[in-house]
């Protein structure tokens, strides 16, 4: 009877300590997954900021000094008969 019962309480060990590892990959699995959608996040905010800052640079830069040409040229155009 006594070996049963240590064999009773080895093997409700042995589960406890399983399922503890188990718990554990699964809250580092979960954890790592979050650290990667975070990265993903950031990347992608990133990417959002310098394409916004690009169409700000060709919005206030090439567009007026595009424009401007357009204005010096149409008034050479008429200037030059």
């Amino acid at each position: 009877m006594n070996t049963a019962t240590n064999i009773i309480v080895i093997v409700i060990i042995i589960t406890i300590t399983i399922i503890i590892i188990i718990i554990i990959i699964i809250i580092i699995i979960i954890i790592i997954i979050i650290i990667i959608i975070n990265i993903i996040i950031i990347n992608v905010i990133i990417i959002i900021i310098v394409i916004i800052n690009v169409i700000i640079i060709i919005v206030v830069v090439i567009f007026p000094s595009l424009m401007l040409s357009i204005i010096i040229t149409s008034i050479i155009i008429i200037v030059t008969p």
